[in-house]
This record gives C-alpha cells, structure tokens and sequence, in this order.
C-alpha cells in the first residue's frame, strides 16, 4: 500500500468511545516490567503477532511508543474478534505478547545503518534481513511466523511526504510507520482530509492485515449500508470515525492464520497436495452460482470466491466483492453471488478461487469472465473433462532445455514443464511444441496450464490439427492471459477431427524470446 493511497480501514460503529489518555511515558532505555496476571481473551493463544519497533541511525523514536501502539493493537484486537463473531468463528481473534493488561513487548531493534538503506521502494527486504537475524539470535524472541514491523517516520512534519519508510505488507509480514500524532485519542482530528491520526492507524491496521495473510477486497454492495467499508478496501479513511469492518472473505482468512489458532501444530503454511476436480457455473436467479469439487491431502475450511473486476495484475483488487462457501460432503463447495451486490456489471472479470487449509496455506484457482449487456459471460468458468493423454506423445518442438522437455506438459503436472532454450543457446520467438494423439479424436477445444512464473508464458498462440503429422491446417489464432494456477480454455468455433496438434507460441508474456507451459489437454465436452 502506497502511502499516497492509504488504503484505510477497520471497526465498527461500535469502537467509536475513544479511551482515556493516561499520563505515561515509557521509555525504550526502561526494561520491560514483569508479565501482570492478565485477562485478555487471547492471551493464551500458543502464536503470538511479533511486533518489532525497527529505528535506523539516523532517525529518532518516537516519544511513548510503546503506549500508544499497545493501545491501538489491543483495541484492533477486540475489534477483529467482534468481527469474527458476526462472520461464524466465534470471537477468535490474534495473539498479542502481553506484559500487562495495557501493554504489549515490542522488541525495540535499532538498525544497522541510516534511513536511505531502508527507503519505501525495495526497503523491506534490508529492514526484514536485520529482523531475521535478530530472531536468529534470539529464537525464544519469536513467537510466531507473522510479524509487524513499525518504522518511525523520516519526516516528523508531515508524514505524507515522499521518501518515508516501508508502508506495505509482504507475505505475513507488513511495515507501517510512527510519528507523535500517532495516538487514537486523535482519531477523527485534522479535517476532511490529512486526517491527524486517522490514516495513519487506518492505514497500519490495513497492512496488519495483510501481515495476517488477508487480500484486498470490497464490501459487497447490498453490505454497504450496515458493514461499511472493507478493513481490505481502498481510501476509505473512516477508521474509529464510521462503520469499517472484516469482509466475510477476510474473516475466513484469519481464521486459518497461526496467530489466531487456539492449539499448536508442526506444518504451518507447509505446501500441500490439492487439485480442483470439477467446476461449474451459470446464472440463475440473477445470481452467478458456482459449484464444485477437490481433493486434498490437508483439510480446507473454507472456500473464498473474489470477483474482481480488473484483473491481468493491475493491482486494483480493492474493488474485489467476495463470498464465502462452507466445505460439504465429498469436499464440494458452492457459491451463490447475486449481481445485486456488483458495483459494475460492465467489463472483464477474474473470478478468485481461494481453498483455506486448515495449516493457514491457500491454493488458488483463477478463472476469467466478462460481462455484456449486463449479463456475465461465464462459458470459460468451467472446469471440462479432459480427454486423457495415455499414450499420447510430443510429435516434434522447436526447442526445449534438458529439466524442460517438451513432454512434460502431457503429465499434468504444475511442477514440470516445457522451457525453451535459454542457458547456452537462446534461439527466438516464434516456438512450438506438436502432439500425437495415438487416434483420431473429436475436440470442442484445447485447454493450457501456466507454472507460477508467467515471464515466458505463452501469449499470442496459433493452433494447428493434422491427419498425417506433416499438413497443418490452422484452427484457431488467439491471444492468452497472463494468468496462471488454472486451466485456460480455447474452444474452437466447431468440432474438429484431428490425430495432431501443433501448438505455435508466437510471443511470450513479458516479450522474451522463450516461451514455457505446464500443461496441455484436449476436451470434447
């Protein structure tokens, strides 16, 4: 999140009561005082947010850190849990290292070098190379693999100004800064912009989010009206000033967040085996209904579909509405989203599918879809019924390294794939790759699989068919989207006949000379 932009958020009219501001001043040279017998709900949950209070040489702490930021965390704390009661969890909420009913432990690190080694753009990964160290150093330190780092503001007058620390979240850990008005006993003071406080809390709990795995998202529109804005939507600045609160979709994410788990286990955020087995959707009743089934060898809690109106990685997932599926019988899951709660009906679409293990890891599917006339165009929200390849084999390529044979995109498999030349020979664009079939058989349409890096993945693409292996014929010229985790499917304006396709890459998202893919399959349903 750009500072700029603050994408602010959080709470309900509920937490509008400011509390009393107490006369204290603790300072970061006095130790820390023994751990009081405490009766916050949470204080018992076995992981703990790690809050780290990160000051570069040249850049002063701010008076009564660690006053002011408990109460903000502390009050966050609440807030969450409020939210995860309304949305079905109970009220869970994130662990905070308590050493007093109103305090939390922040580790008070000082940087190794000036503020221009910690800048906003690219700066995290200096600041989270000494945090790291630390808890090596200091493993009994870290209680937990999520962390929120708070950097003092570069500039004392006007927090806003360019050139400030990191103001983002990446992966479960998120930065935000501190300067003297950060209290919330100034929440709603400056106007209606440049809010004193506002943004700035706002702006933290946001990226507290994110640092708790949390996406962007919006609040459904018929929601608006009674939730507010989104704690993961955009530019809100209402925080502690009017409703904001957890989408359902974000609530569904923390639930499966270490920080908020009651009990302990050894694969947090380790890598799982899923597969999305089946997939439909259609629009009944004015609402886009999408069902479907998986498997997994690590159970899933929920299933979030985000609808997001601008996808291709433009970073405007802010206004993506969302839902939540409970997981039934036989691992099936279905979505009901009324187009009521659409802001747009207009335009392209990526639907979202997101599988929340029970071990805080996600995997995620990616459909596209669009809308005319009002309506969503979902023939392309469908997982089809792939002709299997047994037998099948690669007629012929172009070009391909050793670990990227061209084979391997006939073995369903995400974590193999067809790679061109690049390490000693790097021969250009266009490429190909051909497949036997075995047999003649009927197609509706050829379907394409991308590797998670899309630089080199197929992007202008012509496809051919063949009786002999040697005469092509051209049955569809198309562009790919830059997409990957799912299956991208081609159909073919009619059915064909055909013993052989070629599959011609005439560009490569990111215009490289190579050209990739995982996986390729035919369908005739």
């Amino acid at each position: 999140m750009r500072k700029i932009q603050l994408f602010l958020v959080i709470a309900s009219v509920v937490f509008l009561t400011f509390s009393c501001e107490k006369n204290v001043d603790i300072e970061i040279e006095k130790p820390i005082p023994e751990k009081a017998a405490l009766t916050n709900a949470w204080k018992d949950n076995p992981y703990k947010l790690n809050v780290i209070y990160f000051v570069p040489t040249d850049v002063d702490t701010v008076a009564n850190f660690r006053k002011r930021l408990s109460e903000i965390l502390i009050y966050a704390q609440n807030e969450f849990a409020v939210n995860m009661e309304r949305e079905g969890y109970g009220k869970k909420s994130f662990g905070l290292d308590l050493v007093s009913d109103e305090l939390i432990n922040i580790i008070y690190l000082k940087g190794k070098f000036p503020k221009t080694t910690y800048p906003y753009e690219g700066g995290s990964g200096a600041v989270k190379k000494e945090v790291d160290a630390y808890f090596t150093e200091n493993p009994a330190a870290k209680k937990s693999e999520h962390n929120l780092i708070i950097i003092p503001t570069y500039n004392t007058e006007d927090p806003n100004s360019p050139g400030g620390p990191p103001f983002y979240g990446t992966g479960t850990t998120c930065y935000a800064l501190d300067y003297i008005n950060l209290d919330r006993k100034n929440l709603g003071i400056g106007g209606t912009t440049g809010w004193k406080a506002t943004v700035w809390i706002g702006g933290l709990l946001h990226e507290l989010g994110h640092g708790l795995n949390a996406s962007h998202n919006k609040m459904n529109k018929t929601l608006e009206s009674t939730l507010g804005t989104a704690l993961m939507g955009s530019g809100n600045s209402t925080y502690g000033i009017s409703t904001t609160s957890l989408t359902s979709a974000t609530a569904a994410t923390f639930n499966t967040s270490q920080v908020f788990s009651t009990s302990t286990r050894a694969d947090w955020y380790a890598s799982v085996q899923f597969e999305l087995k089946s997939l439909s959707s259609k629009l009944e009743n004015n609402k886009i209904v999408i069902e479907g089934t998986f498997t997994t060898n690590k159970a899933v809690k929920d299933v979030v579909a985000w609808h997001d109106k601008t996808p291709y990685g433009s970073n405007n997932d802010y206004d993506a509405v969302q839902w939540v599926s409970k997981v039934g019988a036989n691992n099936t899951f279905k979505f009901e989203c009324p187009l009521a709660d659409f802001y747009e009906l207009s335009g392209d679409y990526q639907l979202r599918l997101g599988f929340m293990h029970e071990n805080g890891t996600r995997s995620t599917e990616n459909f596209l879809y669009s809308f005319q006339n009002n309506s969503p165009n979902l023939k392309d929200v469908v997982l089809h019924s792939f002709l299997p390849t047994t037998g099948w084999n690669i007629l012929g390529t172009d070009s391909e390294e050793n670990d990227g044979k061209a084979a391997n995109v006939l073995d369903n498999n995400r974590n193999t794939f067809w790679h061109t030349e690049w390490k000693s020979n790097q021969p250009i664009q266009p490429h190909y790759f051909s497949v036997d079939m075995g047999a003649v058989q009927t197609a509706k349409g050829v379907s394409f699989r991308n590797r998670d890096n899309l630089n080199g993945a197929m992007k202008d693409i012509k496809i051919y068919g063949s009786q002999n292996g040697t005469t092509w014929t051209i049955l569809k010229e198309t562009q790919l989207p830059k997409t990957g985790k799912s299956w991208i499917n081609v159909n073919f304006d009619t059915t064909v006949s055909t013993r052989y396709f070629k599959i011609e890459s005439t560009s490569s998202w990111g215009d490289f000379y190579y050209s990739n893919l995982a996986d390729f399959a035919v369908f005739n349903d």
